[in-house]
């Protein structure tokens, strides 16, 4: 039917919730303040953190109620990993912000939400008073012989609780069942892939391994639904679980996403088509969200990123173009995504159709926003909205002390930071070389980057051309004012300072340039402007900074992904 605006829809993304108040059977809990929070140092190793997730919700939630908007998508990832008591938090949230707001919730699970048919144990480390920590677990054996994962030291106390457990299909979705995943009495319209019943046993498919000799039965979560008249929000369940050969359990769905959706679920993509169709012919406007991207969120740089770096976990992750292909061919032109914690958008266009994906950072990790939807003839608004400004807790803070006093953990200034935004830009700074550059970079150029400064760099692109192990030979025994030492500025930064800037550019495009100091980005103008004037022999220091740079510079200059406009006709982007 004809209309001129929809009424906004905020759209969360990996808010990863961990309630520090929720009952894990922590005994040092009793001498916590009743708090279950999870040690600063293993923040600092993960992707995201994990103790300031609720209060993140809650203030981005607050926020959408405050702007009145009644409609928000989760698109999953709600959960930290799944245990049986933070997902109850979770639908204890959701219940208040209903009830006290009116806020009606459309989920979507996450590859941290569920597992399989059977679900899966989960480990976590919590801090006791004095800045120890302890082990609670899932997995109903004594210590002694419990699998804790590698990283956890066998010398913890360990306790054994239920409710870390992460439940299966469809255990797992019950407690948000009113959020979307069946049929309440408000919606205009709901039905799944299978039709417009929501039984489980009338929602199964039956899941085949790759070798095809496996076959299993999975439940399946993707539903439509008319909240309001005239909007069709399709939401897609794309996690793939695949059943292991001679085994009861799955391959992970963590890096397979749209790429296995086209292989595994084809009865989902046949039925995005047949709603595509059934929308142009109703009127109704379609916007469709998931879990996983269906375009490449980062700028279309994972070629690059594999010859800079080899094969990494996130180029594992990016969509293969026949995912974008796949949309437009059912004719839906927008779509929603999280999973990589990028902030970015993304467009393909097919002839005179385009489509469009839209991917929201996670509220767990830099940069932490949502961003709100506004429908309008013919187009899309999208505003970004950053929590930045969140004040850190000072509970969990004091026990961050005493662990710091009691371990000595560095956290490249987390520990220092008294704003949301500060905190996880330290940590993304942190994780850039306390992780990424041990788990991913080439040993050369990471020693390079390890060795030099912003200075080095400079000098290093207006000298003869020299194998990436001679430089870093050099840069060791180099000394005085050639190293720039006594100056101040970026020139006397280590290099590092480069790679967290990148990471954070990366992460969060738009919002990461705005995170960058204007004296750095001008430098890092200067270097762009000396590494890529030239083309660099392979295997060079200077190709592999170069290599860096123009990575760097696809991330800025992305298409728009704070606040724009999307001609859903044309598929034009434009900052609002």
């Amino acid at each position: 039917m004809p209309f001129e605006v929809f009424s906004p829809i905020a759209v969360i993304a990996d808010a990863h919730v961990h309630d520090p108040a929720a009952d894990f059977g922590f005994p040092g809990a009793a001498q916590t303040g009743g708090l279950s929070v999870r040690p600063l140092a293993e923040a600092a190793r993960s992707t995201r953190v994990f103790n300031e997730s609720l209060q993140a919700f809650r203030t981005a939630l607050d926020d959408v109620a405050a702007r009145g908007i009644r409609h928000v998508v989760l698109l999953g990832d709600y959960t930290d990993d799944g245990q049986i008591a933070t997902t109850a938090a979770v639908a204890a949230i959701l219940e208040d912000y209903g009830t006290r707001h009116g806020i009606a919730f459309f989920a979507l699970p996450g590859n941290h939400d569920i597992f399989g048919d059977a679900g899966r144990h989960r480990t976590k480390r919590f801090l006791d008073a004095d800045g120890s920590s302890a082990v609670v677990t899932s997995h109903p054996v004594t210590a002694v012989h419990d699998p804790l994962p590698a990283a956890i030291p066998r010398d913890l106390p360990v306790t054994v609780s239920p409710s870390m457990f992460c439940p299966g299909y469809p255990d797992g979705l019950i407690p948000l069942k009113e959020h979307g995943y069946f049929p309440q009495n408000g919606y205009l319209h709901w039905e799944t892939p299978f039709g417009p019943r929501g039984e489980i046993d009338e929602r199964m498919f039956i899941a085949v391994s790759d070798s095809g000799e496996t076959c299993r039965p999975l439940m399946e979560a993707s539903y439509l639904v008319e909240p309001v008249e005239g909007l069709w929000l399709l939401m897609i369940d794309a996690n793939v679980f695949v059943p292991l050969d001679g085994s009861d359990d799955w391959v992970d769905s963590t890096s397979a996403g749209w790429n296995a959706m086209l292989v595994h679920k084809r009865h989902v993509i046949s039925w995005m088509k047949d709603v595509g169709a059934r929308a142009a012919r109703r009127g109704k406007r379609l916007v469709a969200f998931s879990h996983y991207p269906a375009l490449d969120p980062l700028d279309g740089t994972r070629a690059a990123e594999i010859a800079l770096l080899g094969p990494t976990a996130t180029s594992g992750r990016i969509p293969d173009d026949a995912v974008g292909e796949a949309f437009i061919e059912a004719g839906i032109s927008l779509h929603f995504s999280g999973h990589l914690h990028v902030n970015d958008t993304a467009r393909m266009r097919r002839g005179e159709r385009a489509f469009v994906n839209v991917a929201v950072p996670s509220l767990a990790g830099f940069p932490p926003a949502y961003k709100i939807l506004t429908l309008r003839a013919g187009a899309a608004e999208i505003e970004t909205v950053s929590l930045g400004d969140m004040p850190m807790d000072a509970a969990i803070g004091a026990l961050y002390a005493a662990e710091v006093r009691r371990t000595n953990v560095q956290t490249g200034g987390m520990a220092e930071a008294t704003r949301y935004g500060a905190f996880l830009s330290a940590h993304i700074g942190h994780l850039a070389w306390r992780r990424h550059l041990k788990r991913e970079w080439p040993a050369a150029l990471a020693a390079l980057l390890r060795a030099a400064t912003l200075g080095d760099l400079a000098r290093l692109a207006v000298r003869p051309v020299v194998p990436m192990d001679v430089a870093v030979a050099m840069l060791a025994v180099a000394s005085g004012p050639s190293r720039s030492r006594e100056m101040n500025g970026p020139e006397s930064l280590s290099a590092i300072a480069f790679l967290g800037d990148w990471y954070r550019l990366r992460m969060g495009s738009d919002l990461g340039a705005i995170a960058i100091s204007p004296q750095r980005m001008r430098f890092y103008d200067r270097l762009s402007a000396l590494y890529l004037a030239q083309a660099w022999p392979d295997g060079s220091a200077q190709s592999g900074i170069a290599a860096m740079l123009s990575m760097f510079e696809a991330y800025r200059s992305g298409l728009p992904a704070i606040d724009f406009r999307i001609d859903l006709l044309s598929g034009e982007i434009t900052e609002m």
